[in-house]
């Protein structure tokens, strides 16, 4: 299928990831036509009610009665006994050690107030709940019974456990048994328990941690992570009114934003973002897209409609690990006739000791009829978007006699306002890239105002997460500086004196984070500014991002 220089085509880029395993963790929006609360919003805020209420004047009856309750729940003798005793004989810790690990929790528990556990910014400093949470919430590893691979979830309110609990001391029966009785066999082949893949909190890395609660460690951590999920199911419980209400809650969240993720992703790629193109939309010659498990790629690639028309690119090198990767899906009406050869560890190479800066499987550079294409995922500042921006333009220019030109399409995970070596900033990065390469950025091109209309992500933490000082009142949603609210997505493209007008005159762009996906196929709906993602209509919590434009060097 050959192009003239005046054939206009569609780029697409997107970052697929959304939530980790805590459906509850980020605000979002319903997804509904109505104004009226959802079940799911209106239970969130009713948690945020009860923690938030001012205790400096009468709190509500329903938000003291709450944290009273929690104050109540964290020291029950009973529970403590019964962690310390498993501690010591199902674990095997030293019997002195735990015993001191309790005294100091009890000691820390009766001088805070009953919501320090979600709003305390002390217990965060020092990942006293986040970090046991983080590497006990759900684990993904070889079922010692069956000797086939499974995920197993600790009882607790943020994640997407599925077995229903009747009671909280059902739900303490299972926690126990979870942390401290379960098995499971590790990579290296041993059994393992849960309490293997606790982590000491060192102060040289955690300041805020003192002397005492490094030197108890492991052992107080236990005590934390015990609170902070007691904490939460009595919160959950007083918030939806009764035990069962909070499951049924979680359960509809969970399928809206776990259950269907995968094949909705799926649905969007293959019958929206891959078009074919007719007369109004251009067909789509490359879709970038980061963050990336194998099964997904595996699943895309076999998909009809993509097998037939796109070749799914991946790189050698994979992270098969974090199983998080950028990969290229590019169209074979481009492609056909040619070799694509694989650049991402030449131009990686090129980066010297600085390629350490750069995660695994974050980049990847394909060569196909002399157009390089490449796809990104920025680290969480975009501290190193220049950098990997800078080499790919300088490894161009080293091989001019093979390379034409380069689409780039990247979550460079730039942000509204830069801050020099802390914050990647949009607008330095548009300047940076006119100025000290040979990209144009698709925004500019379009005329759209980066820093304030390219906005590709939008959301805010719940208080129901572990990581408790980055949370936001509901109605703070929209102008907190928490809020990640960012132009962060771009594709970038090689921009030459005698075709800036060319393109400029064949520019579309347009932004989605809504679809219906009740059609099918289903259908992308008008961008939505003001809805918080993902939610029900939209599986990732990255804007994608469709260009359109006619490139001289895009034809065979």
């Amino acid at each position: 299928m050959a192009h003239d220089a005046h054939s206009r085509w569609r780029f697409a880029t997107w970052n697929v990831a959304s939530i980790n395993n805590n459906p509850f963790e980020h605000h979002a929006s319903s997804g509904k036509e109505s104004n009226d609360e959802d079940d799911v919003t209106a239970f969130i805020i009713s948690c945020e009610r009860f923690l938030c209420a001012d205790t400096s004047t009468k709190p509500s009856a329903s938000a003291s009665g709450a944290r009273t309750v929690i104050e109540t729940s964290l020291c029950r003798n009973d529970r403590l006994d019964a962690i310390e005793r498993a501690l010591v004989h199902s674990c095997g810790r030293d019997a002195g050690r735990v015993a001191r690990a309790r005294a100091a929790f009890e000691r820390d528990v009766t001088a805070r107030d009953a919501a320090a556990f979600f709003l305390d910014a002390e217990i965060g400093s020092k990942r006293l709940c986040s970090m046991p949470d983080r590497v006990t919430n759900t684990i993904r590893a070889m079922d010692s019974v069956t000797k086939g691979e499974r995920t197993w979830m600790r009882p607790t309110v943020i994640n997407c456990y599925g077995e229903r609990m009747t009671s909280e001391d059902d739900w303490f029966r299972r926690w126990s048994e979870y942390m401290f009785d379960f098995t499971f066999v590790s990579v290296d082949g041993r059994e393992r328990k849960v309490m293997d893949l606790m982590i000491p909190i060192k102060r040289a890395k955690y300041p805020a941690v003192s002397e005492e609660e490094e030197a108890l460690g492991i052992d107080l951590q236990v005590f934390y992570l015990y609170a902070f999920d007691q904490a939460l199911v009595t919160l959950a419980t007083s918030a939806a009114g009764s035990f069962t209400g909070w499951q049924d809650v979680r359960a509809k969240l969970v399928d809206d934003l776990v259950t269907h993720k995968f094949s909705r992703t799926l649905d969007a790629l293959e019958k929206i973002f891959l078009s074919s193109g007719d007369a109004v939309t251009p067909q789509t010659a490359a879709c970038f897209l980061q963050e990336v498990g194998a099964s997904l790629a595996d699943a895309l690639e076999a998909r009809p409609h993509v097998k037939s028309r796109y070749d799914v690119l991946r790189p050698k090198d994979m992270d098969v690990k974090r199983d998080q990767n950028s990969i290229i899906v590019l169209s074979k009406a481009f492609t056909r006739g040619c070799e694509i050869t694989e650049a991402t560890s030449e131009i990686l190479e090129t980066l010297g000791d600085g390629v350490t800066k750069f995660s695994k499987g974050d980049f990847c550079a394909f060569l196909a009829h002399k157009v390089l294409f490449c796809s990104y995922h920025g680290d969480t500042d975009g501290l190193q978007t220049k950098t990997i921006t800078g080499a790919v333009q300088d490894w161009c220019s080293a091989n001019a006699s093979v390379v034409d030109g380069c689409v780039f399409g990247m979550d460079a995970n730039t942000h509204v306002f830069h801050r020099e070596g802390k914050k990647q900033g949009a607008r330095d990065l548009i300047d940076f890239v006119a100025s000290s390469t040979k990209f144009a950025s698709c925004w500019t091109l379009a005329g759209v105002d980066i820093e304030r209309d390219a906005m590709t992500t939008f959301s805010a933490r719940t208080f129901l997460q572990a990581q408790l000082n980055k949370a936001i009142k509901r109605d703070e949603c929209a102008s907190s500086e928490l809020t990640d609210r960012h132009p962060k997505d771009h594709v970038l493209v090689t921009l030459r004196d005698d075709t800036s007008a060319t393109i400029a005159s064949s520019v579309a762009i347009a932004r989605v984070n809504a679809i219906d996906f009740t059609v099918d196929p289903p259908k992308a709906l008008a961008f939505d500014p003001s809805a918080m993602f993902p939610n029900a209509q939209f599986p990732s919590d990255h804007a994608c991002v469709l260009f359109d434009c006619a490139l001289s060097f895009m034809h065979h």
